[in-house]
């Protein structure tokens, strides 16, 4: 989940006003996109990946350089530097040699630090934003069902389209379970990612789409066919440097164990900085035909070295 880096860019790219775009409205139609093309020379089917990265801010003067040359066969990066630029295409291009370069999308969340978030937003205002996460300031709840956030939202998947990413990694695809009140919140949740779907293979038919979390929305036959992998925090170690519950575990791998036979990666990440908890995480992830990656919780730099 991201808010935990949301500080770290707040103090960084967050305040900073990107200059090579103008802040999104939404309610204008998204420009249309031509897909860079690009080599995807020795990179291997998702499926066969079994190393893999996510950073989401800190890439400093290296910028994708160290992506590029790391030993990850998908890496999960922003789509803005740490100045709040977007990446140009031909770094991008630079960086995917070789592997899947994918780009962090928030779907089911509104963050007041990026180029769509408009002077005079509240909550409430629009209608789609509805409440602010109280732990982390400058990530707000919203109504994905709603047509407006909709529009926002794909105007963001087609920019990362048209930067020449491979696939999108789709944050707080879990957010129906905040909206339990609403009994359609989790079935609009699966339409949701399918029209993102949908609409990314529309302009690149090899687009990837990585949910993260909502393990379990799998047993929906509807999504089976939207989806290309599957990522996950927590299965075996809280950020807190705690073991999961087993019961938390024994779900978790009873809902891993459907996207392997749908033919579906599972991918997971772990936020530990103990080596016996990191070596255990990975070695158990592994055994259940996992891709592990262990990971600081600020998601800052790659950890070159896995366990």
């Amino acid at each position: 989940m991201k808010p935990f880096v949301c500080a770290l860019l707040m103090l960084s790219a967050c305040g900073d006003t990107p200059t090579s775009q103008a802040p999104a409205s939404g309610r204008a139609p998204a420009p249309p996109v031509t897909v860079p093309t690009s080599s995807t020379a020795g990179r291997p089917a998702l499926g066969a990946v079994q190393h893999w990265a996510l950073q989401l801010t800190g890439y400093g003067q290296a910028r994708l350089n160290t992506v590029r040359t790391s030993p990850f066969e998908l890496a999960v990066v922003d789509p803005f530097d740490d100045d709040g630029v977007p990446w140009p295409a031909a770094e991008v291009r630079s960086a995917a040699q070789g592997r899947w370069l994918v780009a962090y999308l928030s779907m089911g969340a509104a963050e007041s630090y990026r180029p769509y978030w408009q002077d005079g937003w509240k909550v409430g205002s629009p209608a789609w934003l509805l409440r602010e996460d109280p732990d982390w300031p400058g990530n707000f709840d919203v109504a994905y069902w709603d047509p407006e956030w909709q529009k926002i939202a794909l105007a963001q998947l087609d920019r990362v389209i048209a930067q020449g990413f491979g696939g999108v990694y789709m944050d707080l695809i879990d957010a129906y379970e905040r909206n339990d009140t609403r009994p359609t919140a989790r079935a609009e949740m699966v339409q949701w990612v399918c029209r993102i779907a949908a609409h990314a293979r529309a302009k690149n038919p090899n687009f990837v789409i990585i949910p993260q979390n909502a393990a379990e929305l799998i047993r929906d036959p509807g999504y089976v066919a939207c989806v290309d992998a599957s990522g996950n925090e927590e299965t075996y170690v809280y950020a807190t440097n705690q073991p999961t519950e087993a019961e938390r575990q024994r779900d978790l791998l009873a809902d891993y164990r459907l996207w392997q036979r749908a033919g579906k990666p599972v991918f997971t990440i772990e936020y530990a900085d103990q080596p016996d908890l990191m070596s255990s995480a990975a070695a158990r992830a592994r055994a259940a035909g996992l891709v592990p990656y262990l990971a600081e919780r600020s998601l800052n730099r790659l950890i070159l070295n896995q366990p």
